[in-house]
């Protein structure tokens, strides 16, 4: 008889179908803690009711060159090689791979295209997809194997601003472009598929992480730097890396990191930013160990959040991050109005710039998107 496999034997990268991918387990309850922690807090403000085991005050930021070499930047390429082995064979006209913010796909896709000979088309300008210019779509006719690897950056939502992708997946799912990759982000890929349609099109995505994946996960970043330090967690004590020595009947470490993988949905994109941003070091102690503080202690959402930020955080979501004109151009009311609240956004620290545009911040993802779906808004699928 096989033997069943162990937690240590789940790939880090796995590639599936859209209709097959699955959150994490305990997902659904932390979604309620969320809901909990911020209802509390609005009727009666921040709550010592979790108990710290180690006191924040006593903890510091690690110097931006440690935290590069204990946290580097997410290497994508093994995603790119298992997408290619889910591509191989294909036939269809257009292949989709989809990934929330933050989670890769424009990477991937990019990767995969230089390494098979396909040629990126060119992002349109904000000011060529404002006047509803479809030049860039031409740009597949004269390679008939084609990826666009930000579908994103590829449309705004307004009339003139729809036109130019419109045309192009029409005529792209139709088989007159020839063979092409689309990355795209999850957002805008619910959006597309209610206004326009792209049913039929093969739709893949990278499979969500638990919280044993993301401690192996880190453990390999940290041991890339030498001799990776043993990670405490402030709120239980516990490490959260394997390949330390534990405490007599402490439970796995990766036990800890499940409440952070749930938060975040299994995506390793989020997380990463997570991790990166809540380790900290003793401040005087000469001990090689590190903390990572109340991982889930994010940026909050008001249960009282008004429509205008709402449609404000659903509009940057939806089109991948906006910059301010942009954004005054996609929403019902006047650039003013949108300033204003993308500034209140921004003090509260839930958006935040990123390539020169306002994007929700990676720590807030998680409670937008619960705001959003709690409001009956169209959500991503992932």
């Amino acid at each position: 008889m096989e033997e069943p496999s162990s937690p240590a034997d789940t790939p880090l990268w796995k590639i599936v179908e859209l209709d097959q991918f699955r959150t994490p387990e305990k997902t659904q309850a932390s979604q309620w803690r969320r809901s909990l922690r911020s209802v509390s807090s609005w009727l009666g403000g921040k709550s010592d009711a979790e108990q710290q085991v180690k006191d924040e005050s006593e903890l510091r930021r690690l110097p931006e060159v440690r935290l590069a070499h204990l946290v580097p930047p997410i290497d994508w390429a093994p995603v790119a090689s298992a997408l290619a082995l889910e591509l191989n064979g294909q036939d269809a006209p257009v292949t989709f791979f989809i990934t929330t913010p933050y989670s890769g796909h424009v990477a991937v896709v990019r990767q995969w295209a230089e390494k098979h000979n396909f040629a990126c088309v060119p992002t349109p300008s904000l000011s060529e997809l404002a006047e509803g210019g479809t030049d860039w779509v031409e740009q597949c006719v004269n390679h008939r194997e084609w990826a666009v690897p930000a579908l994103e950056r590829c449309f705004l939502r307004h009339t003139q601003g729809i036109q130019g992708i419109r045309e192009f997946l029409e005529r792209a799912l139709s088989g007159r472009l020839g063979k092409g990759v689309i990355g795209c982000d999850s957002w805008t890929y619910a959006f597309l598929q209610q206004v326009i349609g792209i049913n039929g099109a093969p739709v893949f995505t990278l499979q969500s992480m638990e919280g044993e994946q993301l401690s192996r996960y880190f453990a390999m970043m940290a041991a890339h730097a030498g001799q990776p330090p043993a990670v405490y967690s402030t709120r239980s004590g516990r490490q959260l890396l394997p390949g330390t020595e534990t405490k007599r009947n402490e439970k796995a470490p990766y036990k800890e990191l499940q409440r952070l993988s749930a938060h975040c949905r299994g995506h390793i994109g989020i997380a990463w930013h997570y991790w990166r941003e809540r380790l900290r070091e003793p401040t005087e102690s000469k001990e090689e160990e590190l903390w990572m503080v109340d991982a889930l202690a994010e940026a909050e959402l008001a249960t009282d959040t008004g429509d205008i930020a709402t449609l404000v955080l659903h509009a940057l979501l939806i089109h991948g991050g906006l910059d301010d004109h942009s954004l005054g151009e996609v929403l019902p009311f006047s650039h003013h109005e949108a300033l204003n609240a993308r500034l209140a956004l921004q003090r509260k620290g839930i958006v935040s710039s990123f390539e020169g545009r306002w994007q929700v911040a990676p720590l807030s993802y998680a409670n937008v998107r619960q705001l959003l779906e709690s409001r009956n808004y169209l959500v991503d699928p992932l």
